[in-house]
């Protein structure tokens, strides 16, 4: 559930990333062209009678379900949602339902308990701008009438008040306004005609109550009804209006959303800046900076918007989802996602053994010519990235703008698999070399000179192999040490990379396995995404949920958040970074601390959970105006 404030970490992340690893993940979004059934101009199926009317065009945030009671029905049946309401999930879900019932009533006002008895129809999340420029979000709930949106706010409210929230003032008349007990937040609840509405900011609520009551008068009378302002509605806003009318609504939509990603990025930093400004109280007069916002640079406002559906196939009963990217101008640093389309097939190389394996054809030439600006934006130091190529040149002789990156091809495969016997899960990513009969030694060459003094560094000899691998050390930043044995090495025309040395030598040296492309679950997989290829098609992914992540998930179980610790896998890197935090308020450095204390224990075992877990298909391509996404999750057993 989307809170109040939300970072704008991940699209600094997206925008700026150009690593193999990043690639691959864009990789894994998939696309397919949904039959476009309506024409530009006309009104977003299921909204001319939604709340959705009344949000203004600056709304950067639409998270919608239209029929709550039918996504929830659809949603019980999926394999995920039954794993949950098992008894053997019982104890788990007991403690996680009770953290986050208590987490969103104390600081959003949310109990979806309450939503659930009350709800008849929509369920809207909008995130939208505060008189300051930082983001907001509010929650509208439908019930069947004014009297019930009425009851639903008197009695959160009630149990608000119950768990500490105080009651203050309101700024708008009829209105409830609530300091909440757990966050320096207020909130306001009001009700809209058959809606309730739960706001995180006061301004908001008094802006959403003034067009809700224009709204109404001009809805109700029949010559200014066609007479509202369009241009100050979201629902007549370019970038949404073209992405939502472009997703077909059949099947019924469970699930759709939309997003302005420049604009929620600035009104995110905005939000983290002020609270950073709060924590350290600083004074009010500090001067503003009048520096553009990063994300309005380097052409990344060309991003206009992200939307997409998800549904339930009513023929297979899979859950499929679409987005759409819409980028209509694409220039400077959004050049460096214009994919080469090709055919995307498996190689026979990946094995049965991976879990998850991913082809996506980058475009490397496109990315190094424009991230020069962005990574000198990004380090704040002007020339930061020509010094850094030119150190690399002088001190280590290794050239990658003029020697290497030329001879990196588009295509990009990466892919995981695990060890039992090892108990470690890796990722590997193989690049193509252009012409390797002309460009191996060479690539070989830059990859001996830049850790041939590196004294973390190990060279290692493979049988039949022209040149060594390179067992490494990676290192985030002083604190974080994820892989401590990866490997790297040049070999049959591609330059590889994994997590872990022992696994890439064995992928390197034992070739004679059963291809991933012979198996059951790669041929429903071909099938689900059949109609979905297309001659411009840069990505496709399967992942094999059933199988990966066992190793994380076990340990988790058995030793808990901080027996990750011992575990080198980028799943388990992943669970660090959400569940553990710095004790910032020890005065001496101690150990990381759990932020909340969840007991894994009492999870069943994989061997039970990977029963419910489906595989899912993802395919990605190049339009027009952007990128389209479509992936699938599909029930096959993966043998």
């Amino acid at each position: 559930m989307p809170r109040h404030q939300i970072s704008s970490a991940l699209l600094l992340v997206v925008t700026l990333a150009i690593s193999v690893g990043i690639a691959g993940v864009f990789g894994q979004q998939a696309i397919s062209a949904e039959p476009v059934g309506r024409s530009i101009g006309s009104e977003p199926a299921g909204l001319a009678d939604s709340i959705t009317a009344i949000l203004p065009a600056d709304t950067m945030l639409w998270i919608n379900t239209p029929d709550w009671a039918s996504t929830a029905a659809s949603l019980n049946k999926l394999p995920m949602i039954r794993l949950m309401a098992t008894k053997e999930m019982q104890p788990f879900r007991e403690q996680t339902d009770r953290r986050s019932k208590s987490y969103l009533i104390d600081s959003y006002g949310l109990d979806f308990e309450q939503i659930d008895r009350e709800i008849a129809g929509e369920f809207i999340i909008a995130g939208l701008t505060t008189e300051e420029g930082e983001l907001s979000i509010t929650c509208f709930v439908q019930t069947p009438n004014a009297t019930t949106a009425e009851a639903f706010v008197k009695a959160t409210a009630i149990l608000l008040n119950e768990r500490g929230a105080k009651e203050e003032t309101p700024a708008t008349s009829g209105t409830v306004q609530l300091a909440l007990k757990n966050i320096d937040e207020q909130l306001v609840l009001a009700t809209l005609g058959n809606h309730a509405m739960i706001s995180g900011d006061v301004g908001i609520a008094r802006q959403l109550i003034d067009r809700w009551q224009k709204h109404s008068a001009e809805t109700s009378s029949t010559a200014n009804s066609n007479e509202s302002s369009p241009s100050d509605r979201l629902v007549d806003k370019a970038g949404f209006n073209r992405t939502i009318l472009e997703l077909q609504d059949s099947p019924p939509t469970l699930l759709r959303w939309y997003l302005d990603p420049i604009a929620f990025a600035v009104a995110s930093e905005k939000t983290a800046n002020a609270k950073e400004e709060l924590s350290k109280k600083k004074a009010a007069s500090t001067e503003p900076t009048t520096q553009i916002p990063f994300p309005m640079r380097h052409g990344f406002p060309g991003l206009q918007s992200i939307a997409g559906r998800a549904w339930i196939n009513q023929t297979t009963g899979n859950l499929e989802s679409r987005t759409l990217i819409h980028a209509p101008t694409r220039e400077n640093a959004l050049e460096m996602f214009q994919f080469d389309p090709g055919t995307l097939g498996m190689p026979s190389w990946v094995s049965d053994e991976a879990n998850v394996a991913t082809i996506v054809r980058w475009n490397l030439d496109e990315m190094i010519s424009h991230v020069e600006d962005v990574y000198d934006d990004v380090t704040d130091a002007p020339g930061a990235f020509a010094g850094t190529m030119q150190d690399l040149k002088t001190e280590l002789k290794v050239d990658l703008l003029d020697g290497l990156f030329p001879v990196i091809g588009p295509e990009v495969v990466i892919y995981s698999t695990d060890d039992a016997k090892q108990n470690i899960e890796s990722t590997v990513v193989s690049i193509e070399i252009q012409d390797p009969a002309k460009n191996e030694q060479s690539v070989a060459a830059m990859m001996y000179n830049m850790f041939v003094g590196d004294p973390e560094a190990r060279r290692i000899r493979l049988p039949g192999k022209r040149y060594e691998m390179w067992q490494i050390k990676l290192v985030v930043d002083e604190d974080t040490t994820p892989f401590t044995k990866a490997g790297l090495i040049v070999a049959d025309g591609r330059l590889w990379f994994c997590t872990h040395a022992s696994t890439l030598q064995k992928l390197i040296l034992q070739r004679k396995k059963s291809p991933l492309t012979d198996t059951a679950v790669y041929r429903v997989f071909e099938q689900v995404i059949a109609d979905e290829r297309h001659a411009d098609s840069i990505g496709v992914s399967i992942a094999r949920m059933d199988r990966d992540a066992r190793n994380t998930y076990e340990v988790l179980r058995s030793q808990g958040v901080k027996g990750l610790e011992k575990v080198e896998s980028v799943y388990a890197t992943m669970l660090r970074s959400i569940f553990l935090r710095d004790d910032t308020q020890e005065k001496s450095k101690t150990p990381d601390q759990p932020v909340e204390e969840i007991d894994f224990s009492v999870m069943p075992s994989y061997d039970f959970v990977r029963n419910y877990l489906n595989n899912l298909a993802v395919i990605s391509r190049n339009t027009d105006t952007g990128w389209e996404i479509f992936a699938v999750a599909f029930e096959e057993d993966s043998e």
